[in-house]
């Protein structure tokens, strides 16, 4: 679905079953352009689902103190400076 990601039609349903999927299959109409297939993968990464790539080497630690430590073994392009603002 094109918008999927905004919520268009019932596009919040469907990114939701594809999040908790561990096989993502996609069958396309081999009569119509590849365009179809960059829209669907276009609409799976905008909402964060990773398509042929290794998960990312995250993990987060609970603190003795109290909160949590974030560690991450590789560069991150889409947390920012501080990844504890945009998980918390």
């Amino acid at each position: 679905i094109e918008g999927a990601a905004q919520g268009k039609g019932r596009g919040r349903q469907v990114i939701a079953v594809a999040k908790s999927a561990d096989l993502i299959l996609m069958m396309l109409d081999a009569t119509k352009p590849d365009a179809h297939k960059a829209v669907l993968e276009a609409e799976l990464e905008s909402t964060g689902i990773r398509l042929n790539k290794q998960p990312a080497d995250i993990y987060f630690r609970k603190k003795k103190t109290g909160g949590i430590k974030f560690n991450a073994m590789v560069p991150l392009t889409k947390m920012g400076a501080n990844p504890a603002d945009v998980v918390s």
